[in-house]
């Protein structure tokens, strides 16, 4: 049987993208603290599934890997991300569930930065997931 492709593996994320980027959404709106905490469980809680599965044999960084060692650093650095991205997300939890109104606007400033590295970080994964693509679309025809 055949390896899949790049296209294939990614696309298995489709709905794992869409979901934390809608949770992602959500947290961004807040305009103050209460109800945090259960957004960023949730948030810790996918993205621990999310980066795991990305992670595994078979999975999208080991596909992306096989496509040559020049895009090793860039997903060295990935994987670097996911392991700061999953402590911040956790340290803003704990620190939600203690914070008090007097918290509020640097834990809302907190907050903004974390979900603004996820989402650089998700816009990176894709574009090397699109160029790899392409670069296997183009060895195609």
């Amino acid at each position: 049987m055949p390896n899949p492709t790049i296209e294939q593996v990614y696309g298995e994320y489709t709905q794992d993208h869409r979901e934390l980027m809608e949770l992602v959404e959500r947290i961004r709106e807040r305009h103050g603290i209460d109800g945090l905490a259960p957004l960023l469980e949730k948030l810790h809680g996918l993205l621990i599934r999310h980066f795991a599965r990305e992670h595994f044999p078979g999975g999208l960084y080991e596909c992306m890997g096989a496509y040559g060692s020049h895009h090793h650093e860039e997903l060295k650095i990935l994987v670097r991300e996911h392991c700061v991205i999953l402590s911040a997300v956790r340290g803003l939890l704990d620190h939600t569930l203690v914070a008090g109104s007097q918290d509020e606007p640097g834990m809302l400033s907190e907050v903004a930065e974390v979900v603004a590295q996820l989402r650089d970080h998700e816009q990176r994964e894709h574009a090397l997931a699109e160029k790899l693509m392409a670069s296997e679309r183009g060895k195609a025809t």
